[in-house]
């Protein structure tokens, strides 16, 4: 016989021994024994045969698992896979166990079938990245239900040649189309529309007629039966009908309030002071910077920088609670104090900045909110609970910088506190 022959002879040879496909087979076999009780129920199982791609998953070598139990290697044995082992090993029942996970860290699909009395076969696939697929998909899915449930969509079209607009929602018959005739004019004479958004709306229109494929806007709007103005996102486009030239402007409206709200919710939190509900320092600087720019020749800006006398006696007298009522109090009364037109914000801790702007008597501005701001707080000395505060004052023009108002409202406060507190005291930019 000649060596090909005896090469032939070899693959021949190879191919009856089932170990050798069993072993170097790339999907995860094993063959268990069912350890039973005296009850017959399982409690563990002993490996048989595992190989080399089980081994890997056991992270131990494929010679040393042959003998071993399943809780020695593993640590525990999952209730649901012994029953099933037992149904193939006892009863001769093929079943399948999905989304086995030994570790939390990797999913698998176990076949288990009978072998012989006393002994069943598994078979696993990992299907770990498969379940990852599911799971973001499944992810993604609730996220676009959370979505269209937070949105609503009314589809729209408007006919420039008989000025008619018809929306409604084909899909919901909940919501009733309207045709309204005049187009704009109509919109805002029911009052679907508010005044001002006519011109945005007529810009969207003028746009589209000069070739623009599509535009987007929001405007508020009173739809779906409400009798409030909602927000919506309005997405349009035209086209222009073949058999009559006509232009149409098509598209839809989809009801963004929530989110609107979000969004206001979310800056209101970034611009705001949590405890004192005045704007916080990083929002507050942020005014007073533009406010100095935009302020006139023969106009002044007050800042005035006021700290609370003796806070923290208060805090280590009756406690950081009541020292937060006391902040929270003190903030009430700088709202009634300044303007609404004026920026008021807490520098931190007891600390608070009013900044008056667009002052053109400066001198009699100063004596006025001073002379306020120790009016309430004598209130709250009949009401049971004196408060005392020291103000330090600078007047500036738009020549001084943010900074520079600041230092000098700082060096006056010093002055205030070293005459004995409960005062103020000003400072004044030369040419002011």
């Amino acid at each position: 016989m000649d060596k090909r022959d005896g090469y032939g002879e070899g693959k021949e040879t190879k191919a009856r021994d089932a170990d050798f496909y069993l072993k170097n087979m790339p999907i995860a076999f094993c063959a268990a024994e069912v350890l039973t009780d005296g009850e017959g129920r399982p409690y563990d199982c002993r490996f048989v045969y595992c190989n080399r791609a089980y081994a890997r998953l056991a992270g131990r070598p494929c010679e040393t698992l042959a003998g071993k139990r399943a809780s020695e290697v593993y640590g525990t044995v999952d209730r649901r896979l012994l029953t099933y082992c037992q149904d193939a090993a006892a009863h001769g029942r093929e079943r399948v166990l999905q989304d086995y996970s030994p570790d939390g860290r990797r999913h698998f699909l176990i076949y288990t079938y009978p072998l012989e009395q006393g002994l069943c076969g598994c078979v696993m696939q990992d299907v770990t990245e498969h379940r990852k697929m599911e799971q973001k998909l499944l992810l993604e899915h609730e996220k676009r239900k959370s979505f269209l449930e937070a949105t609503t969509e009314i589809d729209f079209e408007y006919d420039f040649a008989t000025d008619t607009l018809a929306f409604g929602s084909e899909g919901d018959a909940s919501r009733k189309s309207q045709v309204v005739k005049g187009g704009l004019e109509g919109l805002v004479r029911n009052g679907i529309i508010k005044e001002r958004d006519r011109a945005r709306i007529e810009d969207a229109f003028r746009e589209l007629k000069k070739g623009k494929k599509a535009v987007e806007f929001n405007i508020q709007a009173r739809l779906e039966g409400n009798d409030r103005y909602c927000w919506y996102t309005v997405s349009s486009s035209s086209y222009v009908e073949q058999q009559t030239g006509h232009m149409r402007v098509v598209g839809y409206l989809r009801n963004i309030e929530q989110l609107v709200r979000t969004q206001a919710a979310l800056k209101k939190e970034a611009m705001y002071d949590p405890l004192v509900n005045l704007y916080n320092v990083k929002t507050g600087r942020e005014m007073v910077t533009e406010a100095l720019k935009e302020m006139g020749e023969n106009e002044c800006g007050i800042l005035f920088l006021i700290d609370i006398d003796d806070f923290k006696k208060i805090n280590d007298t009756y406690g950081h609670q009541k020292g937060d009522e006391v902040l929270k109090q003190f903030a009430d009364i700088l709202k009634r104090v300044f303007r609404r037109s004026d920026i008021v914000y807490r520098m931190g801790g007891d600390e608070f900045i009013g900044f008056a702007v667009h002052v053109t008597q400066p001198d009699q501005a100063v004596d006025r909110i001073m002379e306020r701001l120790y009016s309430c707080l004598a209130e709250t000395e009949k009401a049971g609970f004196a408060l005392r505060c020291s103000a330090g004052v600078f007047v500036g023009s738009g020549r001084s910088s943010y900074s520079d108002f600041y230092r000098m409202a700082d060096q006056a406060l010093y002055a205030a506190k070293r005459a004995g507190k409960n005062k103020y005291r000003v400072l004044r930019e030369r040419e002011c």
